[in-house]
Order: C-alpha cells, then sequence, then structure tokens
C-alpha cells in the first residue's frame, strides 16, 4: 500500500533506514524529509520501476501468498485506505498492505516446507497462530537468496505492524519478479520491539530538538558536516579520542598488510597454473578448486560517418586477456 502515515513521524516502512539497516537511505536522510515536510516541502517524486511493479502486483502476491499458506484470500482486510493505523502509546504509523484472522478457537499451526517457500521464523519451524496477522507484500528482483528477507526488506516493518494492531504474528510475501512468492511467518519479537520503541522515542527528540544523531559511519558523518569552517586553523580535540586514532591507524596497517598478502599469494598461484585456467588442491579434507579466467573480447568494425564514410572510430580485433584475480571455491568433504 501507498504510504498514508505523516512524514513527520516514523512509519513502518522508514525504521530500517533510521535504525540503519537500509542500503538506500539512513538516519539524516529521514529525519531531513521529516523536517522538510514541516516546512511544506511536498515529497520528492519517486520514479523507480521496481516501486511500481511492486504496487501493480501488491493484490496478486497477497492473494497468491494467502493460498500459499492456507489462507482464505477473500478474507483479506485492510485498516484503511486513507489513513495509517497509529501505535497507540508512540508516535509510530503503519500503513498495511493487508490485514487477516484466525479465530482464536480455531488455531492455525503453520509449518516450515521450504518446497513450497514456506518458512516459520521460529527455532522450531513451526508456529500456533490465531488473532489478527498483519500481511506485508515485497516485489523484488533480485534473486532468492539463504537469509532472505533482508532487514530493510519487511522484517522491521512487520514488526511494526504488530505493534501498531496489537498483532502476535506477521507475514511477509515476497515475489520474486513473478516467478515465485515466498511466506515468512513471524512471531511477535520483543527484543526488535524494544529497538523499534527507542528508535521512534530517539527519533521524536532530534525533532524536537532540531538536533542529529551521532554518525555511525563516514557517509553519516559527511552528512552532518558537509563543508568544513574557512578558517584553517588547527582546533584542540578531547584527549579520549587518541584511543580512537590508534584504532584507526591499526585497522589501516591490517588492512595493508592483508592486500600485501593476498597479492603475494595470489601471484604465487598464478605462477603454479601458468597457462592453465583451473587447477585444483586437495589438503586433508577440503578441496581447492582454483581457477585463473580469461575475459574474451568480440571484434568491432569501425564506425563511419554515413555521408563520407571517415572512420569515427577506429575498429578493434578479438582479443582475449588474462584476468587480475583468481577466484577460489572451497569444498569440505567432511
Amino acid at each position: 500500500m501507498a504510504k498514508l502515515s505523516p512524514d513527520n513521524h516514523l512509519s513502518g516502512s522508514q525504521l530500517a533506514a533510521y535504525m540503519g539497516h537500509s542500503p538506500w537511505q539512513d538516519a539524516y536522510d529521514v529525519l531531513l524529509r521529516a523536517r522538510e515536510s514541516l516546512e511544506g516541502k511536498p515529497r520528492p517524486e519517486l520514479d523507480s520501476l521496481q516501486v511500481d511493479m511492486g504496487d501493480a502486483t501488491e493484490d496478486v502476491t497477497l492473494q497468491r501468498g494467502c493460498r500459499l499458506v492456507g489462507l482464505d484470500p477473500d478474507q483479506i482486510a485492510t485498516h484503511s485506505h486513507t489513513e495509517a493505523k497509529k501505535h497507540p502509546l508512540i508516535e509510530l504509523y503503519y500503513s498495511d498492505d493487508g490485514l487477516h484472522s484466525i479465530p482464536d478457537d480455531e488455531p492455525v499451526t503453520f509449518k516450515t516446507d521450504e518446497a513450497a517457500g514456506i518458512y516459520v521464523m521460529t527455532r522450531s519451524g513451526q508456529l500456533d497462530v490465531s488473532g489478527k496477522i498483519v500481511l506485508e507484500a515485497k516485489f523484488t528482483t533480485t534473486p532468492q537468496r539463504e537469509n532472505d528477507p533482508p532487514l530493510y526488506r519487511g522484517t522491521i516493518q512487520v514488526q511494526a505492524g504488530m505493534m501498531c494492531h496489537n498483532a502476535h504474528t506477521g507475514i511477509i510475501f515476497t515475489n520474486y519478479a513473478g516467478r515465485r512468492i515466498t511466506a515468512h511467518i513471524y512471531p511477535s519479537h520483543s527484543q526488535t520491539q524494544s529497538a523499534i520503541k527507542s528508535a521512534v522515542n530517539d527519533f521524536e527528540r532530534h525533532m524536537a530538538a532540531g538536533t542529529w544523531p551521532e554518525p555511525r559511519s563516514p557517509e553519516e558523518a559527511a552528512k552532518l558536516h558537509p563543508a568544513p569552517k574557512e578558517t584553517e586553523e588547527e582546533i584542540e580535540l578531547d584527549a579520549d579520542l587518541a584511543e580512537a586514532v590508534r584504532n584507526y591507524q591499526a585497522a589501516t596497517d591490517a588492512i595493508k598488510n592483508a592486500e600485501d598478502i593476498k597479492a603475494e599469494t595470489q601471484a604465487t598461484i598464478m605462477a603454479a597454473l601458468g597457462s592453465n585456467s583451473r587447477g585444483r588442491i586437495i589438503a586433508g579434507n577440503t578441496l581447492y578448486h582454483v581457477s585463473w579466467p580469461t575475459r574474451n573480447y568480440k571484434a568491432k568494425p569501425a564506425e563511419c560517418c554515413p555521408s563520407c564514410s571517415h572512420v569515427i572510430k577506429p575498429g578493434t580485433e578479438a582479443k582475449s586477456v588474462r584476468q587480475k584475480t583468481i577466484t577460489i571455491k572451497e569444498q569440505n568433504d567432511g
């Protein structure tokens, strides 16, 4: 569902970014947008084919997802099509994709079935469910991975939905580019929900004070301090920073030493391979497959002016270039 929550408060879809789990946004982006909304600035237009595809396929993903886990797709409901659901105690908002409900006296037991694409996120791989269920529909073109879904693709969001709806179960249906739909079934998770509550309180504190959180990365530090002062005067820093300086220097030296070792050992392996592309090394119960690939380039004809046949760009001959890196695959036979 499209975002219905107010931009000057945290919503389920923004939590991953504010909590530092999004590869595309961070806490500074979320706070900046919230402050811009108070200034009357409209939301920036989002021109994304993947987002449009997610919106267009949301109903199909929900319906097929429900059928996958044995829920009646005709019973999918929603809180509202015009406003988000607010948490009763904190400034947290949630726009649900869908809601479902199982009678308290007729609980259903969900069990992991990897072949079917059903994953129950408990240690036992099963969960007895009754009451309200929060449904999230996600669309992605990224191939399925072992640890899906990542924190930024609904995992934190669905916990926020459970908090706002006072539900104890949430399901993320992931549509992999129309090729497969998986269901990840989550119980409410107290530690995650406690972290969400802390993030909401932190956000509201910064909004009220006009402050920013301490940076968690060099990128965030650059956003917090985008331009230096004109003066070049050296300032006195706290002596407690000496440990951070030493740790930084040690990490830099360790990276350089590791890169040197990597280059030296790679050259040794390349020399052993010689003109061969692949080799194997047997060490006890471990088998290493080593390859030194070659990149092949096709011949390209010259590009000529269509009017005078003048050569604009000369052609190139077909060629093969040995790559400067090797790949190693490790196989353990127990």
